[in-house]
């Protein structure tokens, strides 16, 4: 089981470690946008059975970044200590910032979600903040910067997706394909409902990912040379 009181304390330790206003300049990848800092970060959008919280822990395991993937992001936004924890790492400016930044994206939301909704952007503006992390899901592409990340999403056709989610859960195929479907479905709706944003757009991403036929490490390299690329971050231990 994950700890979630001890990846938010580690989050916040690499965060402190900088001297953000001192560093902005060396920090590859970072930059301001309005009153706040963000990046670097790599935020991954995945289709059910595309392989996407793999690759996601495989490079943060390289680039020596964080992951929360979607579970993770919403145990924090949940549970209040940790994400008040996490808010307070951050100086009085840089809270208010990002408290401004919830309350323009919520109007007008409808009032059953907004509670959520707004745990979710701060936390997910926090982690952006402080950089060094990778995000899976949740929207993110939608909330952060884009020039101060990489977007991928991951995908796969149907059948595939299919086949590995009935080998990794156990289940038959005709079971599989209702939890796939279903899946796409609901992620599908959640991004029009809460970011009026259609998931499939490409222009919504830096780069599309089909995995039919890369293994995870395979595409894991070429998420960090999109990375390389775009932010200017080696992965750890490069030449």
């Amino acid at each position: 089981m994950i700890d979630i009181e001890d990846l938010v304390r580690k989050q916040i330790a690499l965060y402190r470690a900088y001297d953000i206003r001192a560093d902005v300049a060396q920090r590859s990848g970072r930059g301001k946008e309005g009153k706040l800092t963000y990046g670097p970060y790599l935020l991954i959008s995945r289709e059910k059975g595309a392989g996407g919280s793999a690759v996601g822990q495989l490079a943060g395991k390289r680039l020596g970044w964080q992951v929360f993937d979607k579970e993770i992001v919403d145990a924090i936004a949940q549970k209040a200590h940790v994400r008040r924890e996490l808010i307070e790492s951050l100086d009085e400016r840089d809270r208010a910032t990002i408290q401004d930044a919830v309350a323009r994206f919520l109007h007008p939301q409808p009032i059953e979600t907004a509670g959520y909704l707004a745990q979710l952007q701060e936390v997910l503006l926090t982690l952006g903040h402080q950089g060094d992390v990778v995000i899976v899901g949740r929207g993110a592409e939608f909330i952060l910067p884009s020039q101060f990340g990489v977007r991928v999403r991951m995908v796969a056709p149907i059948e595939v997706r299919v086949r590995r989610i009935a080998s990794e859960d156990d289940l038959s195929l005709k079971a599989a394909r209702v939890e796939v479907e279903q899946s796409d479905r609901e992620r599908r709706m959640l991004a029009r409902r809460h970011f009026h944003q259609d998931l499939r757009d490409p222009l919504n991403q830096d780069l599309t990912i089909n995995t039919a036929e890369l293994t995870v490490e395979a595409a894991t390299e070429v998420v960090l040379a999109a990375v390389e690329r775009k932010l200017a971050v080696r992965p750890k231990g490069s030449g």
